[in-house]
């Protein structure tokens, strides 16, 4: 058996070099440093794909909707909190308060008076349903450039035909290059491109040589400073990762509290451990010699 187990850990391991082998780089990858809980990073990666990215590539294993849940509702269901506490609090409304009460309610609203007479017309799943309905408005009017309904699969508009006599091949789906190929790998070949005539689209790469995407972030990395460049890259690469993998959202900080919860435990069952030994050894069940 032991003998098994050791063959076993050898080939794992053999097979585990050959494919860090494969997947290996002569480029030195970039360190993306995203992270996923960053919302707003999330969220300006999303508008940043949709206007630059998704003409071309599609994310087919990602729905509007689920976009609009994961990364915009809080921030709805937040804003109606604070202008909820502000109507309580006899505060004076403003315009932004007054937009999160309508976005509750469904009605647009112009006084306190008003919006309290429908509030309490309304159990708290109504209001709910309201501001995820509020949700789903914002990304059909912001996001939504190649769809019609906002449970739709997020999928280019370009034809196969089109894409064919543009570019030579069909560009890639993307829903998992961010598991597939690393953020890093993302981060590093949006930053390399660089100028070559030779190519179709006057642009080459250097991760990935002979590249048939054009440089489509051009001119934000024109106008804009080499840090705020990789800024915008790095929400792009960071709203990727989140597509690849949505649950990571909750995986992620789940993650962190039962890592947390455990160690509480393992100090409470230490100290519980020390306890009954300290009856082992020395109190009423120490062993007779």
């Amino acid at each position: 058996m032991k003998k098994l187990l050791t063959m076993t850990m050898f080939a794992l391991t053999g097979l585990t070099l050959s494919l860090n082998i494969l997947a290996s780089t002569d480029v030195v990858l970039d360190n993306a440093n995203t992270n996923i809980n960053d919302r707003k990073s999330l969220q300006n990666g999303a508008n940043l794909f949709m206007n630059y990215c998704s003409g071309c590539h599609s994310i087919s294993f990602m729905r509007y909707n689920r976009i609009g849940k994961d990364l915009f509702l809080n921030d709805f269901v937040e804003s109606y909190q604070q202008a909820k506490a502000n109507l309580s609090a006899d505060k004076t409304l403003n315009v932004a308060d007054l937009q999160a009460l309508s976005n509750a309610v469904d009605v647009q609203v112009n006084s306190a008076e008003q919006v309290e007479k429908l509030l309490d017309k309304l159990s708290d799943n109504e209001i709910g349903k309201n501001l995820k309905k509020a949700t789903d408005k914002m990304v059909e009017k912001d996001l939504m450039f190649n769809a019609d309904k906002i449970g739709s699969p997020i999928t280019s508009s370009m034809s196969k035909v089109g894409a064919i006599k543009w570019f030579g091949t069909t560009p890639p789906d993307l829903s998992l290059v961010a598991r597939s190929k690393g953020t890093d790998w993302i981060y590093t070949y949006l930053r390399s491109f660089y100028a070559d005539k030779s190519r179709p689209f006057g642009v080459n790469n250097h991760v990935l040589a002979n590249a048939s995407m054009p440089d489509v972030l051009w001119e934000l990395k024109k106008n804009k400073s080499t840090e705020d460049f990789d800024s915008v890259v790095r929400d792009i690469t960071n709203f990727l990762d989140y597509v690849g993998e949505p649950a990571k959202l909750v995986r992620v900080d789940l993650g962190y509290k039962v890592l947390g919860f455990l160690f509480i435990l393992f100090i409470l069952a230490y100290l519980l451990k020390k306890e009954y030994w300290k009856d082992v050894k020395y109190g009423k069940w120490k062993a007779k010699k």
